[in-house]
């Protein structure tokens, strides 16, 4: 099974946990969930991109998203300016990973067989 799979049926688990203690009058969870949701979605990110042992462009661009989301539910900085980091942190990466990829071409660098199969 897939990391990222069992990362999501963690988060259910633990969603219908807090929803039946909550529901029970045990413990208030919903002011709990309403701030921390966003830390599903950044383990949800970092464990797709450990389960592929590379960092990757969507990977980050998640990663980014969850903790900007996370920020502005925690209130730590204004709204306006997280959004704005966001997308100059987004746009860096973009260019990062096309300069990346460009200079691939460049060398020119054949597949090589490691191990018996090409990588």
């Amino acid at each position: 099974m897939k990391p990222s799979t069992v990362w999501i049926a963690i988060v259910l688990l633990a969603l219908g946990v807090c929803g039946i203690l909550d529901a029970a009058g045990i413990a208030d969870t919903s002011q709990t969930i309403a701030q921390w949701w966003p830390l599903a979605i950044v383990g949800w990110a970092i464990t797709e991109m450990y389960s592929e042992r590379r960092v990757t462009l969507g990977g980050v661009i998640c990663t980014a998203i969850g903790v900007t989301l996370l920020a502005d539910a925690q209130a730590w900085a204004s709204g306006a300016v997280l959004w704005s980091a966001l997308a100059i942190g987004i746009g860096l990466a973009i260019l990062v990973n096309a300069g990346v990829r460009r200079g691939e071409r460049r060398n020119g660098d054949a597949p090589t067989a490691v191990g018996g199969g090409a990588s």
